[in-house]
């Protein structure tokens, strides 16, 4: 992979961490609505602005914002929920692990396979995620992928799948660089608020947003977290070929993830998470290294 384009993903991945960090702090359906409320409040009526003053772009990729919008529901539905029940050593891994593999199969269709080396560092990075919630290798069963939390978490998993196809086929529709990234991100986590809220009203009951000042400054920093984090994958979707390395490269974030939950909630960390922290970074180093 260029470096540029690493350099991008790389800063996303300690930026994601970050802010799913605060999402575990909050265990709250609504933190994740406050996080596009506060975007769509801010950066709508700039984007429509320059939908009006440069190119537009909305009429171009509006089926993209709406797949990204369900994805960005299901994501939150399911991260939220699952954070709930899991330890967050546990969740995160897992929601991250199958959207890799499938991703890669969705490079396949388009005509970007990822060559045989790639498919070994996405396979090292998908098994790196699969063993990081396990705390011993005698812990290795069915009963410990699929419980409780397991329907959460494939719900995260699928929407992320979802929203990763939206935004990388978006991504090669519109102008490089990271002014239309920008305002793609923008437009799609709008149309995620919507959807949201929506689903939110029916499943749960009309969101209230309202809070304590602390509440929405943990809110307005996750937010710059979130938002600056996939604006330049989004970016660097653009100028890269394989939507599946990008993703790939990004699952750093679970060992940034595994070190986090060990200093910061105090999460047990056996020496099968050291291994599938290697195994990430491993599948990680092989993508970045090696031209595909």
């Amino acid at each position: 992979m260029a470096i540029f384009p690493l350099l991008l993903v790389s800063i996303s991945a300690i930026l994601h961490v970050s802010w799913n960090m605060f999402a575990k702090n909050e265990q709250s359906t609504v933190f994740f609505l406050r996080l596009n409320l506060i975007v769509t409040t801010v950066g709508l009526v700039p984007c429509l602005i320059l939908e009006y003053i440069e190119q537009p772009i909305i009429y171009i990729i509006w089926p993209q914002l709406l797949l990204a919008g369900l994805g960005q529901t299901l994501y939150y539905v399911g991260l939220a929920k699952s954070y709930k029940d899991g330890d967050f050593a546990l969740v995160y891994p897992l929601s991250r692990a199958i959207p890799v593999l499938i991703i890669g199969l969705l490079d396949v269709y388009r005509n970007n396979a990822p060559s045989t080396l790639g498919w070994s560092a996405l396979i090292l990075i998908t098994l790196g995620c699969l063993l990081a919630p396990i705390p011993s290798w005698r812990d290795i069963s069915i009963k410990n992928y699929w419980n409780k939390k397991t329907a959460w978490i494939l719900i995260a998993a699928l929407g992320t799948i979802c929203y990763t196809a939206a935004d990388s086929s978006a991504a090669k529709l519109i102008p490089i660089g990271l002014s239309i990234s920008t305002r793609y991100h923008t437009l799609s986590l709008t149309v995620g608020l919507l959807l949201y809220w929506i689903t939110l009203s029916i499943v749960e009951c009309p969101p209230t947003v309202s809070a304590s000042l602390k509440t929405w400054r943990v809110a307005a920093i996750s937010t710059v977290a979130m938002f600056a984090s996939y604006t330049l994958v989004i970016w660097a979707y653009q100028i890269t070929d394989h939507s599946s390395y990008i993703m790939g490269v990004r699952q750093v974030s679970i060992v940034l993830g595994t070190i986090a939950a060990i200093l910061i909630f105090n999460e047990k960390s056996p020496q099968i998470k050291l291994i599938a922290s290697s195994l990430i970074t491993l599948g990680a180093l092989i993508i970045a290294l090696f031209p595909q």
